[in-house]
């Protein structure tokens, strides 16, 4: 359960060509229709044959592997922070190491004004040109959020989505089956008639909680900013998210998130974060593809939520964001993190 990489590792491994076609089903099965499907978000993930470190080992699936998942259960390590394991195939596999996904194709639209779109399938790689064959440019993982800026067809009639890459300017095409259109109504705001609103942030516990006239609505678990090692240097790297007092004062969305040149284990290159609620410069509250460990420090110093638990606060919180706005700054809704 802890096979932990950077986000450097992830993006390198996930890009390199052991991975073969967009995404590797498992092996088909006759068992009853899967609750949805998993993907190996580490170099491996291992199937046991009891929710268990200890149990006998089934087998070892990939790095990109897509997996049904048959169940959700309770791990037999009564001690573990995290004891949710799936049912998969093979046997059963912690959670930590798969990102729940759909696979969940879309009819092609028409699109000449820019909207808000979701990828509703295990990955779909985001081309330099609207071409099968043309260069990868970015994979984009299910659950990310892209501005889509126009649809277009090939030459053999394959229609495709142009999305905008928000931190470069630049664009990328993606089949236009693998992204769903957002409606305006998704993203109304949550109890917009409640004045009272606050966001407790406990470091300690790694939970968030929405209050609403001190009363509590909403709990989850989240991964904040923690510590790390440089694998290279020794060097530790504090990026633990600051306590104390903040307004929401920013939102967005989708946001491509960067940083560093990829030579250090502390760079990343996340296109498409959906559901972005800054609150202290640089640190938001956001929805996380890149890993599943909630429930202990992972970040960077932001707050790693679910994507559909980042979606909830995105539209609970103010100051509120259209549905066709890029982003809205203005003071909102007070964060206390201790």
């Amino acid at each position: 359960m802890n096979n932990r990489l950077s986000r450097r590792d992830f993006l390198r491994l996930s890009s390199i060509s052991l991975i073969g076609a967009a995404f590797r089903s498992a092996p088909a099965v006759t068992q009853p229709r899967p609750l949805f499907y998993g993907r190996v978000i580490f170099i491996y993930a291992t199937a046991y044959s009891r929710p268990s470190v200890y149990a006998g080992t089934r087998i070892i699936y990939e790095l990109e592997t897509v997996l049904p998942i048959y169940a959700e259960v309770i791990g037999e390590d009564e001690s573990a922070y995290n004891r949710r394991w799936y049912q998969t195939t093979d046997g059963y596999v912690h959670s930590t190491n798969v990102q729940p996904v759909l696979n969940q194709p879309n009819t092609p639209r028409t699109i000449t004004t820019p909207q808000l779109g979701e990828i509703t399938v295990p990955l779909a790689d985001a081309l330099a040109k609207p071409k099968t064959g043309s260069q990868e440019v970015h994979r984009l993982y299910y659950s990310t959020t892209h501005w889509i800026q126009r649809s277009q067809a090939d030459d053999d009639g394959n229609a495709w989505y142009e999305l905008l890459n928000d931190r470069s300017g630049h664009f990328y095409y993606v089949p236009a089956t693998a992204v769903r259109l957002i409606p305006a109504e998704e993203l109304s705001p949550i109890s917009p008639w409640v004045a009272d609103k606050r966001i407790s942030l406990d470091t300690t516990t790694q939970t968030i909680t929405a209050f609403e006239n001190g009363r509590p609505v909403f709990t989850t678990r989240i991964s904040s900013g923690g510590t790390f090692t440089d694998q290279a240097t020794g060097e530790v790297k504090d990026f633990r998210t600051p306590l104390g007092e903040y307004r929401v004062n920013r939102k967005r969305p989708s946001r491509h998130m960067a940083a560093g040149d990829g030579a250090a284990d502390d760079a990343y290159d996340l296109p498409g974060v959906p559901w972005v609620s800054y609150f202290n410069g640089g640190i938001a509250l956001h929805g996380t593809y890149w890993h599943n460990d909630f429930g202990r420090p992972w970040s960077h110093g932001c707050i790693n939520l679910l994507p559909q638990d980042a979606k909830w606060f995105y539209r609970w919180t103010t100051p509120v964001v259209p549905a066709d706005r890029e982003l809205v700054e203005a003071l909102g809704t007070m964060v206390t993190v201790v």
